[in-house]
């Protein structure tokens, strides 16, 4: 087997197993009726705090922040009109657009106060999603390697 496809496999092995690792974690701690109310941000120190809270902020901003972005974009785009034969179709691209600016925007309010007033889920939820999204990525470039048809001729082919 060529060792891209190994590193491939691993991939996939170790996003499934850390994928699984987190779910398990999730239904174990709601088996065990543990209340995140109990969880109290604020007697922690400010530093300490803020170490948590500004790496998940800058993530979850940033992908925030691009979704306002690309709803602003297809809002405000001058377009050539289309050509005769799909003029007759409805065009709900702004409609979306406008939708989801206000999606963002609100999102984006929501974190800040969550995070102003030190609540525990304006930090877990962004943590798991930025969990699932890493080991999605993980997950997928192990299939992408292990599909990858090598180009190389059959003589010239690591082992």
């Amino acid at each position: 087997m060529p060792r891209p496809r190994i590193y491939g496999y691993l991939a996939i092995i170790v996003g499934l197993i850390l994928s699984g690792l987190f779910l398990y974690s999730l239904i174990r701690v709601f088996s065990d009726n543990i209340i995140y109310s109990n969880v109290d941000l604020k007697e922690l120190s400010i530093f300490t705090y803020s170490a948590i809270a500004i790496p998940l902020s800058l993530v979850a901003f940033s992908v925030i922040g691009t979704g306002l972005w690309i709803g602003w974009t297809i809002l405000t785009i001058k377009v050539v009109p289309p050509m005769p034969e799909i003029v007759d179709k409805k065009d709900y691209s702004k409609v979306k657009a406008f939708f989801l600016c206000i999606a963002t925007l609100t999102l984006g309010a929501l974190l800040l106060y969550g995070i102003y007033i030190k609540n525990f889920w304006a930090l877990a939820v962004p943590a798991a999603v930025i969990t699932l999204v890493v080991l999605g990525a993980i997950f997928w470039v192990g299939i992408a390697i292990i599909t990858t048809r090598s180009t190389l001729p059959e003589n010239t082919k690591q082992s």
